[in-house]
C-alpha cells in the first residue's frame, strides 16, 4: 500500500486487520525499522502475531518508498507515522521499535499521546559517546585539516569515513548527520508510556549501556537482556522476541 506524504510515496503494510483481531479490541501495533533496513525485518513479528492487528512501514528512502524531496530529521520521520496512522484512523496504539526507529518511537512517545506501550529494541536516541569514539572523531577532523593543507592523501580519508554514510546521496548524507546528531535524552523524562527494553549486551552501534539511560529517565521503564546477543538481537531471538510482544500487549 501506498501513502502519500509531502510529495514522498511512502510503502507499509496491514497485517492481521480482519474481523477476528477486530472482535478481541487489541490495539494496532506500529513497527519502526532501522536505518538502512525496511519493514520486512520485521515482517516475521506481524505474520506470528495472529492475534494483534500490525502497521509495517518502509521509512523513506527504504524498502519500497520513494527517495526523499528535501532533508529530513526525526521529526519529519515522526510527522510521517502521525500522519499515516491519522490516515489509517489510529488514535493509540503500541509501538516496537528498532535502532533509528527507537528515535521516532521516543519522539512520538514523549510528544504526543498516541503511544499506549512501546517495546525498543536496541534503540538509538542517546548521544552519550564513549571517549574512545570521541578521539576517533577528533582524529578524523584533525585528518580532514591535513588534507586540506594537501598533507593526507584523500584515499585514506575516505577509508576513515562511517560506511553508512559514504553510502548515501548528498541529501541522504544532511539527512544522517542531522538524525545521528539529535540528542533525545531530554525527551526521555517526559515518556509515560510503559516502556520494555530488549536488548544485546554485545551491541557495539547501540551499546547496552545506554539501557541504564533509558531506565533512569523514563518513569516506567524495565529491561530484557541477553548476553551474546548484538544490535539485531530481536532476530537473534526470534520465538522470544514475539513471546515478549505478545504478552506485553494483550492488554
Amino acid at each position: 500500500m501506498i501513502y502519500s506524504f509531502e510529495g514522498v510515496d511512502v510503502n507499509y503494510q496491514l497485517v492481521n486487520f480482519n474481523k477476528k483481531t477486530k472482535q478481541k479490541g487489541l490495539l494496532p501495533i506500529v513497527f519502526l525499522h532501522g536505518w538502512s533496513c525496511s519493514l520486512k525485518h520485521f515482517m516475521f513479528c506481524a505474520k506470528n502475531l495472529k492475534n494483534h492487528p500490525c502497521v509495517l512501514i518502509d521509512f523513506p528512502p527504504f524498502g519500497k518508498s520513494k527517495p526523499l524531496l528535501s532533508v529530513w530529521s526525526v521529526k519529519d520521520y515522526t510527522r510521517l507515522v502521525i500522519n499515516l496512522c491519522l490516515h489509517l484512523n489510529i488514535l493509540k496504539a503500541n509501538f516496537v521499535a528498532h535502532s533509528f526507529g527507537g528515535r521516532v518511537a521516543i519522539e512520538l512517545a514523549s510528544k504526543t499521546s498516541i503511544v499506549n506501550k512501546m517495546i525498543l529494541t536496541s534503540s538509538a536516541g542517546i548521544n552519550k559517546r564513549r571517549l574512545k569514539i570521541k578521539i576517533k572523531e577528533i582524529f578524523f577532523k584533525f585528518k580532514k585539516f591535513l588534507f586540506k593543507l594537501k598533507l593526507y592523501p584523500q584515499s585514506k580519508l575516505q577509508k576513515a569515513g562511517s560506511e553508512d554514510y559514504k553510502k548515501l546521496s548528498p541529501l541522504m548524507k544532511q539527512t544522517f548527520v542531522k538524525i545521528v546528531n539529535y540528542n533525545q535524552t531530554n525527551l526521555l523524562n517526559k515518556i509515560i508510556a510503559p516502556t520494555l527494553l530488549f536488548w544485546g549486551k554485545q551491541d557495539k552501534e547501540t551499546p547496552f549501556y545506554f539501557t541504564k539511560i533509558f531506565k533512569k529517565h523514563i518513569k516506567d521503564c524495565e529491561v530484557i537482556s541477553f548476553n551474546n546477543l548484538g544490535h539485531f538481537a530481536y532476530m537473534q531471538k526470534p520465538s522470544t522476541f514475539i513471546k515478549v510482544i505478545d504478552y506485553f500487549f494483550k492488554d
